[in-house]
């Protein structure tokens, strides 16, 4: 940092006296232990740095939960959109109430940061698991006693954990691991399969819509489409089309293509059929987040930046229909995670916002804050029209959110 000074006379560069200056107001260095301290400059100090500080934004949230010491890293909502489970920094993951807070479940026994949290898709089961592979299945008491503890209905420790996902359909979890492995996980009989891997970390995974094949990335850029039946590799695109580490997939809702991504800013379509590349595009900055329109006549396909660029293509032409933040913009907020509800594009933001994009104009149509740190994960429930959030600031938070088609 360059420092100024603007009270100090200017010296001469060939060290000549300098003519034009006076001697009243020079303080010689001798006479500097002279000088009484100034107690207003520590006030000075204090107030720039309160000044500094960013002021809490508006909380539009209708409930916050703080039971978690450090950051929250990961969430889901129950089906029936009563229950959230989150999960953080602290080794812990709770179960509790959407409309109280409150505490449902202790998912106790964890020995590392809980990294992946989620209901099944029917609601019976909810999975928990930390950062060094502890996974643990937790049988859903909704109806009974509330004071006692859920059983333990699974249980497993595999290697480092790097993502984990429910099946869709299915009781079945599909974890991913650092060594490249991808287990597959029978719940609750605990039938395993195991998709080797290459050695080498699996980034991120999306089953396609047939609930058979999963597409999955890898640190070096290969991708995988895999026969969940048979564990076997249907197609592979080798690693020198995406050259560098994969960081999401999307698959069509018509079960016919797949949308991949990497930090070196490439977008790679490839056909779910024969793994062929069909479209490959470099849009020359870190890609983050994908997500495929679920609505098949708009066959739309964003992408979301961790520099603040979010954009919607149209596959088909490879052409930008809308930029709906640029990175250049000062309001832009880097992008984690996106999903489509409807014909509105959700993104979480590294300032700690939601904010929303009408999908046909490009528009932003609502803005929704309250963390004071970046949104680390979110989710949606359809049922109840709530978002869940989770962020760095230690807390997680609801929303209510509610896609009026007829305004757009």
């Amino acid at each position: 940092m360059r420092i100024q000074q603007e009270d100090t006379p200017p010296s001469s560069i060939n060290g000549d006296e300098i003519t034009g200056m006076e001697d009243e107001g020079v303080i010689y260095l001798e006479e500097m232990e002279e000088i009484p301290f100034d107690e207003d400059m520590e006030d000075i100090d204090d107030q720039e740095e309160e000044d500094a500080e960013m002021e809490p934004p508006e909380d539009h949230s209708k409930l916050v939960f703080s039971k978690h010491v450090g950051s929250v890293f990961c969430c889901d909502l129950h089906p029936n959109g009563v229950l959230a489970v989150t999960g953080g920094e602290d080794d812990k993951a709770y179960v509790w109430s959407v409309e109280s807070g409150q505490v449902v479940m202790d998912c106790v026994g964890h020995k590392d940061s809980v990294v992946f949290v989620g209901f099944s898709f029917d609601g019976a089961y909810v999975a928990t698991a930390d950062m060094c592979g502890l996974i643990k299945v937790w049988k859903c008491n909704l109806e009974g006693n509330q004071q006692e503890p859920w059983p333990v209905a699974f249980e497993l420790e595999i290697d480092d954990l790097t993502w984990g996902q429910w099946h869709f359909g299915a009781r079945v979890l599909i974890c991913g691991t650092v060594n490249g492995d991808i287990y597959v996980l029978k719940i609750p009989s605990g039938d395993t399969k195991v998709l080797q891997g290459h050695n080498l970390r699996v980034e991120c995974a999306k089953l396609f819509q047939d609930g058979v094949r999963l597409a999955a990335g890898y640190e070096d850029g290969t991708l995988k489409i895999w026969d969940l039946k048979t564990s076997s590799v249907l197609h592979t695109v080798p690693a020198n089309v995406h050259q560098i580490r994969i960081t999401d997939i999307d698959t069509h809702p018509e079960n016919n293509l797949m949308a991949s991504i990497s930090t070196d800013g490439k977008v790679i379509l490839t056909t779910s059929t024969n793994g062929k590349v069909v479209v490959q595009m470099n849009t020359e900055v870190e890609l983050e987040t994908v997500a495929f329109s679920k609505d098949p006549q708009m066959g739309y396909l964003a992408i979301g930046t961790l520099i603040g660029a979010v954009s919607i293509w149209d596959p088909t032409t490879q052409i930008i229909r809308h930029e709906c933040a640029k990175s250049d913009d000062d309001t832009a907020a880097g992008v984690i995670k996106m999903f489509w509800v409807k014909n509105h594009l959700v993104t979480g933001c590294l300032d700690g916002s939601i904010r929303v994009y009408e999908g046909r104009s490009g528009q932003g149509v609502l803005t929704l804050t309250g963390h004071t740190s970046e949104i680390l994960d979110i989710c949606y429930n359809e049922k109840q029209s709530l978002i869940l959030t989770t962020s760095d600031d230690g807390t997680a938070r609801i929303f209510k959110y509610e896609v009026n088609t007829e305004k757009d």
